[in-house]
């Protein structure tokens, strides 16, 4: 049985005791949290232990373009992941089936654990935007509002393809074999560790499609105030120009958000698989 076409509104406050629960299941789960919280830890002190070594990528201190990059990495943690152990998990324990058949609607159901899930993508940038500006010397960002943008298309494209994936992982241990290819991919052909630039144009114009590229290129523009868009030689960049550049990025996580949105209708199940 698959996600329903019929969406009502969901009930804010219930959405945050959801989401609390969430945040403390988790919190319970020793394994879970070693990979959503840990991981992201240790890229942060990464990068305090690394400030100062004086090495460069892209035109900048190189502490800095995997900062910024961080800011979007960190969703595969802190939602993708997350969500698609969470989701598996409850499936395959009645828990799913349980909470849809009472007074909850499926939104809600689902929401609560996508809001844990995206507090905590925010709470651990927040971190990372104090240490670059307070440590790295890398000051505020340029654009808040167009790098929150960015991240917030973010949280609903990982969302909703953690929804899909979680339908065709059998059971939780194999969530990490789900995982996995995304997780590498993303690493190597995201621009969040490895610079764009640096690859081969057909497959440079390739990873452009990565759903994570996007979300780097939106965030990382938008802090630094300088063009790391699909055509972008890296200059400065004004508020306005800042947006026009990242439109074609913006237009990729949009794509996404509706292929998401047809993937988890037709994978997500609420029941567990037989067979």
């Amino acid at each position: 049985m698959n996600l329903t076409t019929t969406v009502s509104p969901p009930n804010g406050r219930l959405l945050l005791r959801l989401a609390r629960l969430d945040a403390t299941l988790m919190w319970r789960n020793r394994t879970a949290l070693f990979g959503v919280v840990g991981l992201p830890a240790f890229f942060a002190a990464m990068l305090v232990v690394s400030k100062g070594n004086g090495s460069t990528t892209a035109g900048m201190e190189s502490v800095l373009f995997t900062g910024t990059g961080n800011l979007g990495f960190f969703l595969l943690p802190a939602v993708f992941m997350n969500l698609l152990n969470v989701f598996t998990a409850r499936r395959e324990e009645l828990t799913l089936k349980r909470l849809r058949s009472g007074p909850l609607s499926d939104v809600e159901v689902l929401g609560g654990s996508v809001l844990s899930g995206a507090l905590l993508y925010l709470v651990q940038s927040a971190v990372i935007v104090v240490i670059i500006a307070a440590v790295l010397g890398g000051g505020a960002p340029g654009d808040p509002v167009l790098m929150l943008v960015g991240m917030l298309l973010g949280v609903a494209v990982f969302s909703l393809l953690a929804a899909a994936l979680s339908g065709v992982t059998p059971t939780v241990e194999l969530a990490q074999l789900t995982v996995l290819p995304v997780l590498l991919v993303s690493m190597l052909a995201s621009g969040s560790m490895i610079p764009l630039d640096e690859l081969p144009e057909g497959v440079r114009q390739a990873a452009r499609l990565v759903p994570l590229t996007p979300v780097v290129e939106i965030v990382r523009t938008a802090y630094l105030g300088r063009d790391f868009t699909g055509g972008g030689d890296h200059g400065s960049v004004g508020v306005l120009e800042a947006w026009t550049a990242c439109g074609p990025a913006l237009a990729v996580l949009a794509a996404w958000v509706a292929a998401g949105v047809w993937l988890a209708r037709r994978y997500f199940r609420w029941e567990p698989r037989r067979g």
